[in-house]
């Protein structure tokens, strides 16, 4: 069941190793499939032990059965405190491992910052309000049916292969495609472990072969092409500096109000629009594919997983994710030459703003 499993990974990891414009390391790409397959822990527990154990005994003692709502709202609070548990454990670990391998320069946990959990957060929220709803218009709950769960499932999954990121080696990330390749990897990594326990289950089923094929042709891909695109916004919060600047000068946006400021900054709002962007296209993407798995639609799920790869492709090889951000506050471009930088196009563009109003 191992040789089995590690087929795709071969398959994969060879040829998107090979895709990789910046050709990272292998140790370093090893390093990070190893984290990786630590994501599969938290959602393994979450399945039969959370929404298994736990939740069958409150449903027994509390007789939830007749308070479909009740039993939603508690299934949220128990999720959200399961998902914090493990950000704070992840954080300890992070941080320890920061410490030991950087000693001269120690970094605060990246999970400190706020952004990392708005994604999550704003998840549980919206289920809450759709789930009042149905309760409102059809006496259902939404949460608790297969259609929500499914929903729900598939964005724990890709939050938890999300928060494997900051393990990966921050200073040796210099472009948003950099990025992808770290957390293709990481997808790679869950769509291992998470083959060899369904192979495993699955090996006495009279379809066995055509689940294997399946599998490692298409489910596999699907983990690695959502873990790709949270790479890319993950990558692009990573450089928010850099990229708040060119949106700001090309675009003029990312402007927030001025009364947001008092309770967020606007490097702090950009990095959480981008990380929530990102998981919202792969979760989206993942939990599709799997309500066509549960129409029996293998065709359509194929497709999809196709065209997500091909757009994995392109935003790896997009001019945008090639620039090197990341060389910003290097000997290359120091810190300070980039401000300077954009002290002067600030200039520019009063000085062009004050032509505007002359001129009108």
């Amino acid at each position: 069941l191992i040789s089995i499993g590690i087929l795709p990974l071969i398959l994969w990891g060879s040829y998107f190793y090979l895709k990789n414009p910046g050709k990272e390391g292998l140790g370093e790409l090893f390093k990070t499939f190893l984290a990786g397959t630590f994501s599969v822990i938290p959602v393994l527990l979450f399945h039969k032990w959370l929404l298994g154990d736990v939740m069958q005994g409150l449903q027994n003692s509390w007789n939830l059965e007749d308070h479909q709502f009740l039993k939603a709202v508690i299934q949220l609070s128990l999720m959200t405190i399961f998902i914090l548990v493990f950000v704070s454990l992840f954080a300890v670990i992070n941080a320890l491992f920061k410490k030991r391998s950087d000693k001269n320069h120690p970094k605060k946990s990246i999970y400190r910052k706020l952004y990392h959990l708005t994604p999550i957060l704003l998840v549980f929220l919206m289920f809450l309000a759709i789930d009042g709803s149905s309760q409102l218009l059809n006496k259902q709950s939404f949460l608790l049916s297969m259609a929500g769960s499914v929903i729900l499932f598939a964005m724990v999954e890709e939050y938890f292969k999300y928060i494997i990121n900051p393990f990966l080696v921050r200073q040796k990330i210099h472009s948003i495609s950099t990025a992808m390749v770290y957390a293709l990897f990481v997808g790679l990594a869950f769509a291992f472990v998470e083959n060899i326990l369904f192979f495993y289950v699955n090996q006495g089923s009279s379809n066995f072969e055509n689940i294997v094929t399946y599998r490692t042709f298409f489910t596999s891909l699907l983990h690695i092409g959502a873990s790709g695109i949270l790479g890319y916004f993950y990558g692009i919060s990573l450089f928010s500096n850099a990229l708040m600047t060119t949106s700001e000068i090309t675009k003029k946006h990312y402007k927030i109000p001025p009364w947001l400021h008092r309770f967020i900054k606007k490097d702090t709002g950009f990095k959480s629009i981008s990380i929530t962007q990102g998981f919202f296209i792969a979760a989206l993407i993942h939990a599709i594919f799997n309500l066509m798995l549960h129409q029996s639609l293998k065709m359509g799920a194929a497709l999809l997983v196709s065209g997500l790869t091909g757009a994995v492709i392109i935003l790896l090889n997009s001019k945008k994710s090639q620039t090197q951000y990341g060389l910003i506050g290097t000997n290359v471009m120091p810190e300070i030459d980039f401000e300077r930088l954009r002290l002067k196009i600030e200039v520019l563009r009063g000085m062009n703003d004050i032509k505007e109003k002359v001129i009108t």
